[in-house]
């Protein structure tokens, strides 16, 4: 049975910080004190050894100081152990709604050692995830749906985004309701001046930052309201700088289809063949697995899920040829024994944590704008399901719905790009052609925004790929790139199998 090793999915990426001694004149600050931070033990069930940890406190409410609620940063330090350090890298490891903390020791292994060698490395817990408080609280909403779609047949689009639509309404306003000193305060507006006084207390004149996934608009974010204080920019499974709700759910009307013919190509015609005959088999019939039947709804928490993730490919290669099998075999019996093994290889894929759901809205509805109404969400879904296919339309919904029932002032932050942003240094971009999860126009479009950025596209459909694969066209440059400061140009990096695959 194989089992997976992934630090993309276990969570985003960050960077570490240079802790300078403080000054010798300086008068001692008081622990809780806004701006400093209050060293402390590790908490002991995140495996953080050879970490220093502490708590930031900073405002609760940037733009209002004079609001005396405050936010508490946990945050960890791994210091260099060269004595050519260069300097503090921090990441963040995506979501939103991922914790830094946790993966803090997985991320630093990861690391070349002449990267971890020469950089302290931080890792901390954004607002409201993880160790950072204040956090929602009571978001307990879960209103019965109006609308269940069928498990075969046609789907009424309609009547489904408008179900999810008011689903999701219920629980936003419901958690909004709740929380009504919290949720305002969510957000990456919020995020990257945490980060910022982050580096100050910590006397770091500059981060290095390797942001993954949400992690990116963390990074651009930052390098927007703070350009001077990076000295390396790394952006991995990068969003669009302009990212709307309504652009993010129209992307699912495309996505996926090339997502499934970028991972076909790496398999050969048959397993092409077949993963289409199984998306198509599965509009008129299902097979059983554990649990209950397998459906077409099943394949985005599933299939396509787990298609971000190289090291996933093996057990994706025998999920289909199983599922092939489990519909189309030529007797009763071995169309059993295929749904078995099928039933046997989806307990091996990985799964996304749905705890930080209610983060995830919050965050994401903060940063972004123009909120779709259900009837354009509806349309968007039909298309989707029309083109492509349901778990298409299924993703579009979900992302549709996401801000449902927020007021569209809810925003915080989000300015549109309407010109190339040249910042002191030259940013990395990094993408996969078939990402479904920061689909490669996301990317294309970030770096087509920062000036003198490099852009390394990745052949396959890995989300986040800095160490994530065996490909040294990517590894070696980013590296470099931290080391060096050298940018090293548009480049297009060819799939190179991990050695489970």
């Amino acid at each position: 049975m194989r089992r997976l090793v992934s630090l993309a999915a276990v969570v985003g990426l960050a960077t570490g910080v240079l802790i300078a001694p403080p000054l010798a004149a300086a008068a001692p600050a008081a622990d809780g004190e806004r701006g400093t931070i209050t060293w402390h033990d590790c908490d002991p069930s995140l495996d953080l050894d050879g970490f220093e940890c502490g708590t930031l406190t900073v405002p609760l409410d940037w733009d209002n100081l004079d609001n005396p609620a405050n936010a508490e940063v946990a945050l960890a330090i791994h210091r260099a152990t060269s004595s050519k350090r260069i300097g503090a890298l921090t990441f963040n490891p995506g979501g939103p709604g991922e914790s830094g903390l946790s993966p803090g020791a997985a991320v630093r292994s990861a690391l070349p050692a002449q990267v971890r060698n020469r950089f302290d490395l931080v890792a901390w817990d954004p607002r409201g995830i993880g160790l950072t408080m204040p956090q929602l609280e009571g978001c307990n909403a879960d209103p019965e749906p109006s609308y269940s779609p069928p498990i075969l047949g046609p789907v009424d689009w309609d009547a489904l985004a408008e179900a999810m639509y008011d689903l999701q309404a219920a629980k936003n306003i419901q958690c909004l309701d709740a929380n009504p000193d919290v949720a305002p305060y969510l957000g990456t507006y919020y995020v990257i001046r945490d980060l910022d006084a982050m580096r100050a207390a910590l006397g770091v004149e500059q981060w290095n930052y390797w942001g993954m996934s949400y992690g990116t608009r963390i990074g651009y974010s930052y390098a927007r309201e703070f350009p001077d204080r990076l000295r390396t920019l790394v952006l991995d499974g990068s969003w669009s700088p302009n990212l709307t709700i309504t652009s993010w759910m129209n992307g699912a009307t495309w996505n996926y289809a090339t997502a499934q013919a970028i991972w076909s190509r790496l398999f050969g015609k048959k397993m092409a063949y077949r993963l289409q005959r199984v998306v198509d088999g599965l509009e008129v019939r299902t097979f059983p697995v554990d649990g209950g039947d397998f459906t077409r709804w099943n394949m985005v928490g599933t299939f396509w899920g787990s298609i971000s993730y190289q090291a996933a490919y093996p057990d994706l290669t025998d999920f289909i040829t199983y599922a092939y099998k489990a519909l189309y075999g030529k007797s009763a019996k071995k169309r059993r024994a295929a749904a078995a093994k099928a039933s046997e290889v989806l307990d091996l894929l990985p799964r996304d944590d749905p705890s930080a759901a209610l983060n995830m809205n919050f965050i994401n509805c903060r940063d972004t704008g123009d909120y779709p109404a259900v009837d354009a969400i509806a349309r968007t879904a039909s298309v989707a399901a029309r083109i492509e296919s349901v778990a298409s339309a299924q993703v579009a919904l979900t992302k549709g719905v996401h801000c449902a029932g927020l007021p569209a002032d809810f925003t915080k932050g989000f300015t549109p790009l309407t010109e190339s942003l040249k910042l002191p240094i030259a940013p990395v971009v990094i993408n996969s052609l078939g990402d479904t999860r920061t689909e490669y126009d996301f990317g294309r479009t970030m770096a087509n925004f920062l000036w003198d950025s490099s852009l390394i596209t990745y052949e396959g459909t890995q989300h986040v790929t800095y160490l994530q694969t065996p490909s040294t066209c990517i590894n070696s440059a980013v590296t470099q790139y931290f080391l060096t400061q050298a940018a090293p140009g548009d480049r297009t990096c060819g799939y190179v199998a991990s050695p489970t695959d």
